[in-house]
């Protein structure tokens, strides 16, 4: 392997400028997790079971493509590197098709499904084909484990920037721009986040540098490719938390907007007279984020504080119990869910906040944990393809994405949730309470414990690092 740099200490500009990548991502991503399922069944007007059963399909299929976009990416080869031509190149793509998904056209009911269809496909592909790249960015950038964290933790941070603003004012922002008109305003809400997300990604691409590059002479193919990766057991064990850990991450995103409009009955911005103030005998509209923005948005900040304290937990127990640890809090802080009451929203407040500080460690740690195994490929077997791990490794997260929606999707309608009904059935209520608590909490537990038997340490992680610097040295 070839590097470029004596030194790959990252500025803190570089680091926040890929961080701004992830923002833009996430006005997709947040959206996906919490919203699609809200969206389809609530504003554009197809059942639960038909958009569950939709999502599973587009999301396990499409993930099969990842791979060869990873592959794709690390044959890649411009004056710009391998990996950041992608961000200049497909982010005016993604928004057009991002616009696109949230436009409800004027057809049967069998013809808006296969919009839904096409639509969805087509921005998950262009996710992917856009994401990939920029994920395996991350493990090109350096090869400090401390400054490899902490340019993840820039990126889970900058990351929720995103999310909050599109979760916190997604709902907000439709009641405005849709003046009554929710698919109008969706339309147009999703018009504004492809324009802010568009000149985040430019950003992205003209701060950030690749200074590792795989051997000049290194020739793989296809499938050399995907059995090298498959004999790395410490990636196999990341794939597989990468399915289960996003599938429970889905079933509670997807189960979270009906739990706060339909069980606690928190408002959100537009049709309440909350939302007016009256002066001179006339209402005022006030834009207000209304109880579910200022959730999303309390989460969001969480997630950030626990992504910024990532450095410091895996300085104390390591990337691997700090792992484990950040996992099994999450599920626990998911159980009280289903025993708190409508009323006792302090209680809610607090037990998501908590739970969002460990979810904002572990997604940070993650990514991070991904580019080490891309290490001990290379370590191991001679070979780095960064962009096949990082696409693999996506693959068995939208996988997950599928599986989750389409459980929730599933529940959500045996339960007998009716998306025109002023108020649920008992059975529909106890289902979405299901789909926030433990369902998702057990999953979790479960998961941490499984965890335990990862391979990658410290101790290990330190002589990978020292070996790859020597064979650098050397030229090899």
């Amino acid at each position: 392997m070839q590097s470029e740099s004596k030194s790959m200490k990252l500025s803190f500009g570089e680091k926040f400028g890929y961080g701004l990548g992830d923002t833009a991502s996430n006005f997709v991503w947040a959206l996906m997790m919490n919203f699609i399922m809200f969206y389809y069944t609530d504003i554009f007007g197809i059942t639960a079971a038909a958009a569950g059963t939709m999502l599973l399909f587009a999301r396990s299929t499409d993930g099969v493509v990842d791979f060869f976009i990873g592959a794709l990416a690390d044959r890649t080869k411009t004056r710009w590197g391998r990996f950041r031509p992608y961000l200049i190149w497909l982010c005016v793509p993604l928004a057009v098709v991002f616009v696109l998904a949230f436009t409800t056209p004027d057809l049967s009911p069998a013809g808006k499904l296969v919009w839904a269809w096409v639509t969805y496909n087509a921005l998950m592909l262009l996710y992917s084909a856009i994401n990939i790249p920029y994920g395996a960015l991350s493990g090109v950038m350096t090869d400090d484990p401390l400054d490899r964290t902490s340019l993840n933790s820039y990126r889970m941070s900058l990351a929720q920037i995103g999310g909050i603003i599109a979760n916190s004012s997604f709902i907000v922002l439709i009641a405005k721009f849709g003046a009554g008109n929710q698919q109008m305003g969706a339309q147009r809400t999703v018009l504004l986040f492809s324009i802010v997300a568009v000149v985040l990604f430019l950003i992205s691409f003209w701060t950030t540098k690749e200074r590792i590059h795989p051997p000049a002479d290194q020739k793989t193919n296809l499938l050399q490719d995907l059995k090298n990766l498959f004999r790395n057991r410490h990636w196999v064990m990341m794939f597989a938390v990468g399915i289960i850990n996003i599938t429970f991450a889905v079933v509670r995103g997807t189960g979270g907007i009906y739990y706060l409009q339909r069980y606690l009955k928190l408002d959100a911005a537009g049709g309440d007279k909350s939302f007016y103030k009256w002066e001179g005998g006339q209402a005022l509209e006030v834009f207000y984020l209304g109880q579910i923005g200022t959730f999303f948005l309390l989460s969001g900040l969480a997630m950030i504080f626990g992504a910024m304290m990532t450095r410091f937990a895996v300085k104390l127990m390591g990337k691997k119990w700090s792992f484990i640890t950040s996992l099994a809090l999450v599920g626990l802080t998911a159980i009280p869910f289903y025993f708190i009451k409508p009323d006792q929203i302090f209680l809610v407040y607090g037990f998501q906040m908590f739970g969002m500080v460990f979810a904002g460690i572990n997604a940070t740690l993650f990514w991070a944990m991904v580019a080490d195994t891309a290490d001990f490929q290379e370590w191991k077997y001679n070979v780095r393809t960064t962009g096949v791990a990082f696409s693999a490794t996506t693959c068995a997260q939208k996988a997950g994405m599928g599986i989750g929606a389409a459980i929730a999707g599933y529940l959500i309608s045996s339960f007998g949730y009716d998306p025109k009904a002023a108020s649920q059935t008992p059975e529909a209520i106890h289902g979405i309470l299901l789909l926030n608590s433990l369902i998702p909490a057990v999953g979790l537990i479960l998961l941490s414990l499984a965890f335990t038997i990862y391979g990658l340490n410290e101790t290990i992680c330190k002589t990978m690092r020292e070996e790859l610097a020597a064979r650098r040295e050397a030229g090899k």
